[in-house]
């Protein structure tokens, strides 16, 4: 027998031990699912088991939080008016002075000097402009000479407004009513216009600014009100009322500034604190449901509404969220039962039995969630 032969009769028996053992194979699992007896049917257990809430109102308030820094409503630098040597410092750091309390003392002898000789002039001025309107009257005097006296006395009262304007200039006092800070300088020191002695603020009340994203633009207005927080003072808050509210919109950012004053009669804000605040944008009525009876599959949301014992599968819109509620804007009614739990169980259009079905979204009082 010739090789080319001996090849093709193994290649023959290969084959026929391999289809033999397929067969064999199926065979075997014609048997086994002939003994095991039909597949079962998704659904067949009977209706699925399920906790249902009844869709209600309740009253949802829009918020948003925002950061931000407290400042004075009033803050300026001090400096004086003109150059000098400190030779007093009359305030002490951190107590409240009201408007027109002096800070510092400069020296001032050169200053009453020059006051006092102004003064002279100006007494001299008078007395001669008192015997030319004598002599004006004898016509002894011509009216353009007494118009010269006239003009000698208006520049002597001028010099004395100016020594007293210098002259004051050596006292620095508080422009308004604050609390003056630290002081820069001690006494003897000497320094100019650019000098900063200290600071004041005025801490009666303090404004936050912070920002807001700009799908709010249309709902915040003057008088709405904000809680406020800062680690300096744990566990207590603090009430910020919307005072300004810048007109532009920042491109990058995509948000808008707020500016809020919070009453500080007290001393507990300083500027530069962190803080934190809820504020309330709107109050309104709103449909919600439990979060859990919320499913989401992609860019859609559905919840399972019962009726007549079947579950009915709907596609709805979700609005704004507080703690364990979401707002459903379309596709559920208040007062349609929507399945929340055992929602793994249900098919759409399939039985249901509902157990514990007395809970209800309504809820008691108003309840509060960040929109945003």
């Amino acid at each position: 027998m010739s090789i080319l032969r001996q090849l093709l009769f193994l290649l023959v028996l290969a084959g026929l031990g391999y289809g033999g053992y397929v067969g064999y194979g199926k065979w075997q699992e014609s048997q086994q699912n002939q003994q095991a007896g039909p597949a079962p049917q998704r659904g067949d257990g009977g209706p699925a088991t399920v906790k249902t809430v009844k869709a209600g109102e309740r009253t949802l308030v829009r918020t948003v939080e925002a950061v931000g820094s407290a400042r004075a409503i009033q803050t300026i630098e001090i400096k004086p008016q003109s150059d000098g040597t400190v030779v007093e410092i009359a305030y002490r750091p951190g107590e409240r002075v009201e408007q027109g309390a002096v800070l510092f003392h400069l020296d001032d002898d050169i200053q009453k000097a020059d006051l006092a000789q102004a003064h002279a002039e100006l007494v001299k001025a008078e007395q001669a402009l008192e015997r030319g309107r004598t002599l004006r009257q004898s016509r002894v005097m011509a009216a353009a000479t007494l118009e010269e006296l006239e003009a000698a006395r208006t520049a002597a009262q001028a010099q004395v407004s100016r020594a007293e304007r210098r002259l004051a200039d050596r006292t620095i006092r508080t422009p308004f009513a604050g609390t003056p800070g630290f002081h820069n300088v001690d006494t003897g020191a000497q320094v100019d216009a650019d000098t900063v002695l200290t600071s004041l603020n005025d801490l009666s009340a303090v404004l936050v600014e912070y920002a807001v994203p700009e799908q709010y633009f249309a709902l915040a207005r003057p008088g709405l009100v904000a809680n406020a927080s800062t680690a300096a003072w744990p566990g207590r808050t603090f009430e910020a009322t919307i005072s300004e509210i810048s007109t532009a919109i920042d491109p990058v950012s995509r948000s808008f500034m707020v500016r809020s004053r919070i009453a500080n009669d007290d001393g507990a804000l300083a500027p530069g604190m962190f803080m934190r605040l809820n504020l309330e944008l709107a109050t309104t009525a709103a449909v919600m449901v439990p979060e859990e009876a919320v499913t989401v599959e992609g860019p859609a949301a559905f919840v399972f509404v019962v009726g007549d014992g079947k579950a009915e599968r709907r596609t709805v819109k979700t609005g704004g969220r507080q703690p364990g509620w979401v707002q459903i804007t379309d596709g559920v009614k208040v007062g349609e039962e929507v399945v929340f739990s055992g929602i793994s169980k249900v098919r759409p259009g399939g039985a249901v039995k509902v157990v514990n079905a007395e809970a209800s979204a309504t809820g008691a009082g108003a309840a509060t969630g960040a929109t945003q």
